[in-house]
Order: C-alpha cells, then sequence, then structure tokens
C-alpha cells in the first residue's frame, strides 16, 4: 500500500454503505475501495470462538433471533447475514475471526472492536481469547484493539505491551476525563471519539501528548473538510471510497 498522508480512512464494519455490516463482502468491498485499515466488532460464542458481529443479539442483521453468546459458533457462521441488507448478499454468513485475520495479507490493516460486554463461559480471559486468535494468525503487528470498555485494553496491554491499543470515548462515563488522561490510566495508543464529541481542545490534548485521534461517524463532505482542518489521525466512515474520493478532491 501506497504511502499516505494522514487521515487514514478506516471502513466501519466494512463497508457497510454498500454491504451488510461484518460480512466477508463488505470487508472486500473495503478493500477494493482503498481503505487503510478496517473495523470491525467482535464477539464470543457460547463455546468462546471470536465471532465478527456487532449487536448482543442477532436479530437486528440476521435472519436468526437471540443472543450471540448463547450459541455455539458452528451455529452462528451458518445463518445468513446479508439478506436483511439486500437479496443479493443472502451468501452471507456471519464471519468468525480466524475467517476474517487472513485479510490482513492484503495491505489492510483491522481494528478490533470489542464489544464492552464480552465475557468468556469456561474462565479463561476473553482478552486472551481474542489475542490467541491473533496471534495464530501471525497479525499482532496488523491490528489494533479498541473498546468502549477500558479494562479491557488495560488488560490486552498486560498481555502484550508491544499491541497496539485505542480507547473509545462514552460521554456518560467517560465526562470531564482529558483523552490523555483515558490513555495513559491504560497505556493505549489511540483516542477515538464521535464527530459530535470532537473539537480543537480534544485534539490539542490528544496529540500534543504524542497520541493518535480517530473519529468516527464522518458521512458528508462538510465532515470530512472539518476533519481535515482539526487534523485527525483517522476517519473511521460508512462509506470509505466518497471519503477517500473527497479528501482527494479537497486537497487538490
Amino acid at each position: 500500500m501506497e504511502h499516505r498522508k494522514p487521515p487514514i480512512i478506516i471502513a466501519h464494519r466494512g463497508f457497510s454503505d454498500e454491504a451488510p455490516e461484518n460480512t466477508m463482502a463488505a470487508f472486500h468491498k473495503a478493500i477494493d475501495s482503498r481503505c487503510d485499515m478496517i473495523e470491525l466488532d467482535v464477539r464470543l460464542s457460547s463455546d468462546n470462538v471470536p465471532i465478527v458481529f456487532h449487536d448482543r443479539t442477532l436479530q437486528r442483521t440476521s435472519d436468526s433471533y437471540g443472543a450471540v453468546n448463547e450459541k455455539l459458533a458452528e451455529q452462528l457462521t451458518l445463518i445468513d447475514n446479508g439478506s436483511w441488507f439486500s437479496p443479493k448478499f443472502h451468501r452471507e454468513r456471519i464471519p468468525s475471526l480466524s475467517e476474517v485475520l487472513p485479510l490482513t495479507k492484503k495491505d489492510v490493516t483491522f481494528n478490533i472492536e470489542i464489544k464492552p460486554d464480552v465475557v468468556s463461559t469456561n474462565g479463561t480471559s476473553a482478552m486472551e481469547i481474542v489475542v490467541d486468535e491473533v496471534r495464530k494468525a501471525k497479525a499482532r503487528s496488523k491490528v489494533i484493539f479498541t473498546s468502549f470498555n477500558h479494562k479491557m485494553i488495560k488488560e490486552i496491554k498486560e498481555i502484550d505491551d508491544d499491541l497496539v491499543t485505542g480507547v473509545i470515548y462514552n460521554p456518560i462515563t467517560h465526562f470531564r476525563k482529558s483523552p490523555s488522561t483515558l490513555i495513559k490510566t491504560v497505556k493505549a495508543n489511540i483516542f477515538v471519539c464521535s464527530k459530535f464529541q470532537i473539537n480543537r481542545d480534544v485534539v490539542t490534548d490528544t496529540q500534543d501528548a504524542g497520541y493518535a485521534l480517530y473519529v468516527y461517524g464522518v458521512k458528508t463532505g462538510r465532515d470530512v473538510q472539518r476533519m481535515l482542518d482539526l487534523k485527525v489521525d483517522g476517519i473511521i466512515c460508512n462509506n470509505p471510497k466518497f471519503v477517500r474520493e473527497t479528501v482527494e478532491l479537497l486537497r487538490t
């Protein structure tokens, strides 16, 4: 992948404007769009297999129902995970993390967001399980880990201090805490917040302390222009093709 100036373009749950979120189709479309990174969500099945899925329950984005953590991985990976988006995606299934990680060989990195309520059912640390999956895929240098649950991020750093991690800002639980303080508390590397929470003070506090700043929810040309004006390090978006083209247009 050619060297690009910041901000890096991060495809939110893959190219989720054009394919069902968190599916192989969305990830392949994101790679084709020349994004730099793909964000995905990880939960555990009832048999403690890392599964790529956002919601706690299945019904919003599949033809099944019930909680993800109450089904075996084998059951989950047979579920139609695409028809809700469009009939042409009826063959899409819920992928396991082990299925997705080989895509790191295609010059793209992954932002693995671990959902804040994830726990294992066998007493093993959920973080150990997810990190071990990345190790088995020999993808340690091609992933970052983020979460709204900052204790999880702290634990990941304790497991492997070389892993790159980020804290996602929650305006309720992290109210009035500076980005740099939140990052330092758990030895993270990146601060992640929404476009509604970003301002010049947040940028200054984060970047002056030597950390990276990623912003999600970026959709419009005006959003992109604002991110460029603020000099954020990463833009998380549902349409990486539009954002890439807008960044290039604004810089010409």
